[in-house]
Formats: structure tokens, C-alpha cells, sequence
């Protein structure tokens, strides 16, 4: 009996491991989607941005194309967060070994997007798309005054 219970205790973790995991993978593939699409953008919209005055609106549509990638990406960084509060929260619960159910909800899960909007500017997503929204931002400014 008391090995069943450890089983199941082991089996839980590896549960919550893989959700990890899964997070992680999907913020992964999340940023190299977000800079293989702004590449191939400015690769075949170069044309635009320097040549017509309808470059500002085409540096817009890149900033509006990756907002959502930033946000989606902020969005898994607090899921994954709250998987490892889950993980914690199962090695140090003393009657974990008593379970018997997956319990997989994390309490402060919450439905709104303040926590994932204040994830977006978190260190470790803040680092790769602030510069590409700045760089997008100086070119819409160079746009403005003449200087492309």
C-alpha cells in the first residue's frame, strides 16, 4: 500500500512535469515563430519601408503582428509558473502521499489578463521583443521626419 502511494505521488510530479515542460517547449516555438516572421517581414516588405510613404503603415502592421506573439508568450511564461507552484506545492504538501486524485488547478490561476500583460515585461520575455518593437519604432520615427 505504501508503495502505491509513492507510485502515485511519482506519477503526479511526472504529471506536472510534462505540463512544465509543454510550457516551456510552447514559449520556445513561440519567439521563433515571432523572429522568423518579422525577418521574412522586413526581408519582403524592405521595399516599402524605405521606398513609399506607406512604410509607416507597414512598421505598424509588424508591431501589431507581434504584440500578439509577446502576449501569447507572457501567457505561457505564467502557466508555466503556475505549474512549478503546483510541482512545489505537491513535494511540500506532508499529506501528498495520501492523495489519490491529480489535482492540476492551480488556486491563483485567475481568469483576467493583468497578470499576463504584467508577465509580458518580465526579464525574460521583456529582453527579446522591447528591441524589436524600439527598432520598429525608431524606423516609424525616421519615416516621420524624412531621415528614410
Amino acid at each position: 500500500m505504501e508503495m502505491e502511494k509513492h507510485d502515485n505521488l511519482h506519477k503526479e510530479l511526472d504529471l506536472i512535469q510534462s505540463v512544465i515542460n509543454r510550457m516551456a517547449n510552447n514559449s520556445f516555438l513561440i519567439k521563433g515563430w515571432a523572429m522568423t516572421l518579422m525577418s521574412a517581414l522586413a526581408a519582403f516588405g524592405k521595399d516599402t519601408i524605405l521606398g513609399s510613404a506607406s512604410g509607416i503603415y507597414y512598421l505598424l502592421l509588424m508591431i501589431g503582428i507581434l504584440i500578439p506573439f509577446w502576449w501569447l508568450d507572457a501567457y505561457y511564461l505564467k502557466q508555466e509558473r503556475l505549474f512549478r507552484q503546483i510541482y512545489n506545492t505537491a513535494i511540500s504538501d506532508p499529506k501528498s502521499l495520501n492523495r489519490t486524485q491529480y489535482d492540476l488547478t492551480p488556486a491563483n490561476m485567475g481568469r483576467d489578463g493583468k497578470n499576463v500583460l504584467k508577465g509580458m515585461w518580465a526579464k525574460a520575455l521583456s529582453w527579446f521583443y522591447f528591441p524589436f518593437i524600439l527598432l520598429l519604432f525608431v524606423g516609424i520615427l525616421f519615416k516621420v521626419f524624412g531621415l528614410l
